[in-house]
Parts: C-alpha cells; structure tokens; sequence
C-alpha cells in the first residue's frame, strides 16, 4: 500500500525492522572490571590521607635494636605502604629471626611481635664454630664472646650454610640430655665429636684432678645405661684409664 509505514513486499508477511535508537550496553563482565578499577583507584587514593599515616609502632617479645630502628622508620608512611611490607618480609627472612608476626591497627597503629632464635649448642666444621637453634637450624656464625655452650664438632666436615638444618630437634634433644646424664655423674663435657653418624659421639670427659678422657656413646641406644656403665667402670677402675672408654655395645665396655 502506497504510503505505509511498513510495506510488504509481494503480499508476503516481512516487516521491515524497527530501528532503535538505544546506545548499546557494557557487557557485565566489562562493567565488573570497569568497577574493581574504580574501586582500586578509590583505594590508593584514601590511603595516601594524613589519617593513615602511622603514628604508633611497637615491637613486642624479644628486643633487637636493628630491627627496632626499621620498624621505627616507617613512621609517618603511610599504614598501606610498599614500604611497611618491604620490612616486614625482610625481616622474617632474617635467619635470626624464629618468629615475626606484624599486624596493623586501623588507622595508624603497627604491631609487631619479635621472637628470636636461641642457641643451643655450637656446630664446629673446619675450625669455624657456627650457632644453631632447638630445631637444628644453623642461623648465625659464632660470636668471639660465645663460649659458654656446648660445641658439638663434624669430624666429618659435611658441607654447610647458613639457613641449612644440621640436625633435627630430637637429636639436639639428645645431645644435651646426654651432658645432664654426665653431670649428674660429677663429668663435665664441653664437646662432643661426632664420628661416623650424628648418633655416634665422643664426650671429652672433664674429672678432678685428672686428665681428660673420652667416652664413646651412641645415641641410638639408652643413653642412660650407657652413662651408668661409664661411671660404673670408672668407681672401679678409673686411676688405670688413661684415654677412653666406650660403651656403645650393650653389655660391654671397653677401655684404654
């Protein structure tokens, strides 16, 4: 029909399509990005205000000077900054640090908690003395001043790092149980020698009066007996002991 709006075209049914003049829609996932990086923006921006920037920090648990004085420069940055968790990731990657747990009190409050590792025994390879934790891990170079623990020696001469664990905490364990065994005995022992395996040590036995000798142990077995029989033979016949004693087999002690 001349004149209308929608003309058929050989008396079929088609319509010609209407033309919207709609704009056409972001996609959702496209407006799902477009609002995280509105957010994000939002962010970044709140935490560059005065409000944020931190105006307490504290260390608690153990004391470090060091770690004090970076802890301390952080204040007046702001609570979000790189530069907080910067420290904080280096610290806990100081390998004398055990523990460090920060956390942060909105809206400018840093909390830090310190523990630090405690030597327990002195590791000597090669003449170079080492200190290392309850949990076996070898974390510091031995200072000049440190002499008062118990050195533990490789006469094997194992290759070592920093960082590295030379035994695990039940050997550790073991080591200092054997040297209250021994004092308790009245024998004193700085050193232990280990020979073959970290079960198989030799105790530099300190007596009164007398000289020096060794006493072969072996971990492995009940370390308690072993220390019984040693002091047994000793009651008995310690004036002809010169050198050592070992009591590693079971039932038998041998001496020279």
């Amino acid at each position: 029909m001349r004149g209308a709006r929608n003309p058929k075209l050989f008396g079929s049914s088609y319509v010609v399509p209407s033309s919207s003049s709609k704009q056409p829609r972001l996609d959702k996932s496209w407006r799902a990005i477009l609002l995280v990086i509105i957010l994000v923006v939002a962010v970044m921006l709140l935490g560059r205000l005065p409000v944020w920037r931190l105006k307490t920090v504290e260390l608690l648990g153990d004391k470090s000077e060091h770690i004090s004085t970076e802890l301390n420069g952080l204040l007046g940055q702001s609570i979000f900054a790189s530069s907080v968790s910067r420290v904080i990731k280096k610290t806990h990657s100081n390998l004398e640090v055990s523990e460090f747990i920060c956390r942060r009190g909105l809206p400018a409050t840093l909390r830090c908690t310190l523990t630090l590792r405690k030597p327990e025994i002195i590791w000597k390879t090669d003449g170079a003395g080492y200190l290392v934790d309850s949990r076996g891990v070898l974390f510091a170079v031995q200072p000049p001043d440190q002499t008062n623990l118990l050195v533990v020696e490789d006469t094997q001469r194992q290759p070592i790092k920093l960082g590295s664990i030379v035994a695990s905490p039940e050997i550790i364990s073991q080591y200092r149980h054997l040297v209250e065994l021994l004092a308790a005995k009245q024998l004193a022992t700085r050193t232990l020698l280990l020979n073959e395996s970290l079960y198989q040590v030799t105790a530099t036995l300190e007596r009164a009066g007398k000289n020096p000798i060794q006493g072969l142990f072996l971990l492995s077995g009940d370390a308690f007996s072993q220390v019984e029989a040693l002091s047994g033979v000793l009651a008995t016949k310690g004036d002809s002991i010169t050198e050592r004693i070992d009591v590693r087999v079971p039932g038998y002690v041998y001496t020279k």
